[in-house]
């Protein structure tokens, strides 16, 4: 049985996705490790098919035309076979003690959800960063949505921390957008509605690497791809009625994840400082407004989303004070 499907979305990844795939290997039996070649022009093609060959029980290699990280995700759940489902980044890679650590117990594991911490490993010298959740999560115990404890302001849910069981994404409708970034957003909140259990493990699971120039996280690639965060938080934060759910405490972080997308969204679109960036995250609020008129109600005029987004002189400098206050936070860049 693979209690794992690792998607590793590959795209010109010939410098680094070796240390993924190798960290993933330590799985051997128990995973599945399937590679996404993104129409790579570089030597990626050939890397995963090497490893394919070499460990035919354990590893598939899905070679696609380019369609971006979420089309790569899309193509590994049409085939993943695992009971859980986790996405890995090609230039990041998982922790081995804490990989054996999270075999050992998943055997006995059938909660919804799955939630390990994550690290930011920086390339410039910086110490590791730890997101630890274990003052949201009780430990070692599955636990309901409202068992939940308070989130600090460093603290989202996360692709790099959630594993969701494969089945709850298939009831989720996920189908990522071709060709944008951010789109992780979209994968974490889909499927929330649909996860009733979650088993929080206090491990440092997964390595988050911070330095490439042409990251998304970077800032100059934020204002370049904004409008690709912009369409993503159009999309979260219309897409259910939150008055709806029952579950307080889930409907409580489901608002919050929208006040979340909607802030960056909005300082994204400003810190090109153009007009089309103005009009843009206007065009945001004006989505919202319509389509979710109660999130919307619910977010003016004491959210931070709503601050950052006040017109003029004063709106953008709430704005780019806030994005250097939460750089200086979480270090994402």
């Amino acid at each position: 049985m693979k209690y794992i499907s690792f998607v590793v979305p590959c795209y010109n990844s010939e410098e680094y996705m070796e240390k993924c795939i190798e960290s993933l290997l330590v799985g051997a039996d128990f995973v599945e490790i399937i590679i996404i070649d993104d129409g790579s022009k570089d030597r990626t093609g050939e890397i995963a098919d090497n490893y394919e060959k070499k460990y035919p029980d354990t590893v598939k290699v899905i070679h696609q035309e380019n369609g971006g990280h979420g089309e790569g995700i899309n193509a590994g759940l049409k085939v993943a076979t695992g009971k859980y489902f986790k996405v890995v980044d090609s230039d990041d890679w998982v922790d081995k003690e804490a990989y054996l650590k999270l075999l050992k117990s998943i055997k006995t594991i059938d909660s919804d959800l799955i939630v390990m911490n994550y690290v930011y490993s920086y390339t410039d010298g910086r110490k590791d960063q730890v997101i630890n959740f274990s003052n949201v999560f009780k430990e070692n115990k599955e636990m309901t949505w409202e068992e939940m404890g308070r989130w600090k302001v460093t603290q989202y849910p996360s692709l790099h921390s959630m594993m969701y069981k494969k089945s709850v994404l298939d009831v989720s409708d996920i189908d990522l957008p071709k060709h944008v970034f951010y789109e992780d957003n979209l994968f974490i909140y889909l499927p929330m509605v649909n996860t009733k259990t979650i088993y929080y493990m206090n491990l440092d699971f997964y390595r988050y690497f911070i330095g490439r120039p042409d990251q998304s996280v970077q800032t100059a690639q934020i204002v370049k791809r904004s409008h690709h965060q912009v369409l993503v938080s159009k999309t979260v934060c219309n897409k259910y009625d939150l008055s709806l759910i029952k579950e307080k405490k889930l409907r409580k972080l489901m608002r919050r994840e929208c006040v979340f997308l909607m802030t960056i969204g909005t300082i994204f679109s400003r810190l090109s400082g153009t007009l089309e960036g103005e009009k843009q995250y206007k065009e945001l609020w004006g989505s919202v407004k319509e389509n979710n008129p109660k999130l919307y109600k619910s977010m003016v005029p004491f959210s931070k989303a709503y601050w950052v987004s006040l017109p003029g002189v004063f709106g953008r400098f709430i704005a780019l004070t806030g994005f250097k206050l939460a750089h200086k936070l979480v270090k994402f860049n």
